[in-house]
């Protein structure tokens, strides 16, 4: 029997706890993990799960046990939750944005930790994990002489889940806006470590990496924002350009190669982020435990399986 261990009971982590007992990915849930009495209640009484308020009262897992931690995009707060969980057996999948390019440090103990207890640790999602990373460089390898990589993502904010919408800023002050910006709360922080991966995922070396937010105001009110980071590698660049605004026109997902010869490759409409993370979820609770004991990025997972 497969079972997931889920820790974080919010939308993400419901959503994607129900996709894997809808598609026989796993046979139970072992337990809902949620600092929030009620909501870890909410799904814990759905599945008939027992439920923590923290990682400390999880106990040991059993053979093909699995945890899914989806509860922050920051990863000094979530390594040492899955630090944890592996060293209790559980192989662990990762929606946290920041952990798709740890610092090397939180990357050598992540590595190290899961070779030792014989799991896998996954980071995936949707960006990180798939639209500005994995498709990108999979268009990329179709190619020779790469010079430049650029990939825009444009997403209508009023089609995505209640708990984004602080992200994006949306009915902010300039002042508040800029309180939010210096405290880190809204913006996305998976464009970095995308422009990253892709940089050392195609050999660049010397890589210079640039990040620049701004909001989108209606009237003196804040709407939404564009972030646009730059990865340089002497001549060579990669161009990440995110926009999220609410009401957004022609959402979509774009990624141009200049190389030899050119792609370019185009989601018309954008690929959902909320069901999108199902998705992918669902994909590396499937698989992890296929997977030789390591810490996996997202561009480090193979394309095919079995």
């Amino acid at each position: 029997m497969t079972r997931l261990l889920v820790v974080g009971a919010g939308q993400i982590g419901a959503a994607a706890a129900a996709a894997a007992i809808d598609d026989g990915v796993v046979d139970a849930i072992a337990g809902v993990v949620d600092p929030d009495p009620a909501a870890g209640a909410r799904l814990g009484t759905q599945y008939n799960a027992p439920v923590y308020t923290s990682t400390h009262e999880v106990p040991q897992a059993r053979s093909g046990d699995r945890a899914l931690v989806a509860f922050s995009s920051r990863v000094d707060v979530v390594a040492p939750e899955i630090l944890r969980l592996v060293a209790m057996g559980y192989s662990v999948v990762s929606t946290c944005e920041e952990l798709a390019w740890p610092p090397r440090h939180m990357w050598n103990a992540l590595h190290t930790a899961a070779r030792t207890h014989g799991t896998a640790i996954v980071m995936t999602g949707v960006n990180p994990g798939f639209v500005m990373d994995r498709l990108p460089l999979l268009a990329a390898a179709a190619c020779r002489n790469v010079k430049s990589l650029t990939v825009s993502r444009r997403i209508d904010s009023s089609a995505r889940r209640e708990s984004f919408i602080p992200k994006t800023g949306r009915g902010l002050s300039l002042d508040e806006w800029d309180a939010a910006v210096a405290s880190g709360t809204v913006g996305h922080r998976g464009l970095v470590p995308s422009a990253h991966l892709l940089g050392h995922a195609l050999g660049w070396p010397n890589r210079d990496v640039t990040d620049f937010l701004s909001p989108i105001l209606t009237g003196d009110i804040v709407s939404g924002f564009r972030q646009h980071v730059t990865l340089r590698a002497g001549e060579k660049t990669i161009d990440l350009d995110l926009v999220v605004d609410w009401g957004l026109e022609a959402p979509g997902d774009r990624v141009v190669v200049d190389g030899e010869p050119p792609l370019e490759v185009e989601i018309k409409g954008g690929y959902h982020g909320d069901l999108g993370a199902a998705a992918q979820i669902v994909t590396a609770l499937q698989h992890c435990g296929e997977l030789p004991p390591s810490f996996y990025r997202p561009t480090d997972l193979p394309l095919r399986f079995g």
